[in-house]
Order: C-alpha cells, then structure tokens, then sequence
C-alpha cells in the first residue's frame, strides 16, 4: 500500500520545490482548482536511477458511495517532463510523486496555475521545504562519510599492497644470495678436493 503523504495547503502559493522519496513511497501535494483554470508542473528528478518515477495528477472521485481515483494526467519513466492540465468546474487536484525502487530521489518541481500569483509562500510550505533540505543535507553527510571511508580503505590497501609487494622482492633477493652463496661454496669445495688428489701411478 502507497505511503501516501497529503500536505493540505494551497499549492499555488508554492514557487519552486525540491521534496525527497524515499524508496519505494509517494509524496503528494494539494492543488484547489478553479474552472478553466489551466495547471502546468514541469519537474526534474535526481538520484539513484532517476527514470524509475511515476509523476501523476489525479482526482477522487465519489459514486454509489464508492471513492475512487481517476488519473488526469501522468507521466512515467522520465527524469524531466510536465504535466498539464485544464481544470473542469471547482475540485481539488491532487499531485504526486512516486519511486518506483528502492533508492530515494529528489523532485523539484514547479507548479504554475493560471491566473495565480505565485510569488510568496506560507509557513507550512516553507516548513516542508526546509524538512526537504534537511533530509537532502543528511544524505549528503551519509556520502561523505561513506567517500571518506572507502578513501581510507583504498589507501590501507594500497600501503598493505606495498609493504607485501617490498617483502616478497627482499624474501626473493635473499633467497638467489643464499643460493649463489651454496653454489660458490660447492664449487670452492670441489676444487680444493680435486686439487688436493693425485690422479697419476704411484711409485
């Protein structure tokens, strides 16, 4: 079951978002429509496998007592795109952001609705965007650490590497000094013993 995130707020009051989803999970956003009102969102995604998103406008639907969601606009398998929509009578519009894996992304986003000043923000927008930034910063510190960390392994390795690759060539050196050391030896013993013996008849 979706992980469906409502932030009720007037989402045409918003400039320029980014929000982060985790892996896996749905963020979505409020839009209160007007008749003949036309929305736009053009996004952008970043992260781990960024064209695994489904980006979706919607709205529910209430018959026979049964409530059910029907898609106006959605897009699916893009790193950037837009949705667009023109609104038929008063209804509330809702915005939502899905990853489709494991990995978190960041969505920023823009919504531009007709006839709609957009240029301020209220509290709990600007909130959500500093919860956003936060979460981005936190990861941010998690890569860091984890670059840190394979550097200083990568550097241990190459040393151990060095240290190993030194002894074995000192290990080999002495080995050959001692070998051509038994050799000469050998052969000075050999020789002395040869020279010492007489090999003619004797008398």
């Amino acid at each position: 079951m979706k992980n469906l995130f409502i932030i009720g707020c007037l989402i045409q009051l918003i400039n320029s978002v980014s929000i982060g989803v985790e892996g896996e999970s749905t963020k979505c956003f409020i839009i209160d429509g007007n008749d003949s009102q036309i929305v736009k969102v053009p996004y952008v995604v970043t992260g781990i496998n960024e064209e695994n998103v489904y980006v979706e406008l919607f709205e529910t639907i209430l018959e026979n007592d049964v409530e059910y969601n029907k898609t106006l606009e959605s897009q699916k398998g893009k790193r950037e795109g837009q949705l667009k929509y023109q609104v038929n009578g008063k209804k509330e519009i809702y915005l939502c952001f899905q990853s489709n894996d494991n990995y978190y992304k960041i969505f920023s986003f823009d919504i531009d609705i007709s006839g709609v000043d957009k240029n301020f923000a209220d509290k709990n927008q600007m909130d959500e965007t500093e919860g956003s930034l936060k979460q981005v910063l936190s990861k941010m510190h998690k890569v860091y650490r984890n670059q840190h960390f394979q550097i200083d392994r990568e550097n241990y390795h190459e040393k151990l590497m060095e240290s190993t690759e030194n002894q074995v060539k000192w290990c080999a050196l002495c080995k050959i000094v001692v070998l051509i050391s038994v050799c000469l030896i050998q052969i000075y013993m050999l020789t002395n013993f040869f020279k010492d013996k007489s090999f003619g008849p004797s008398v």
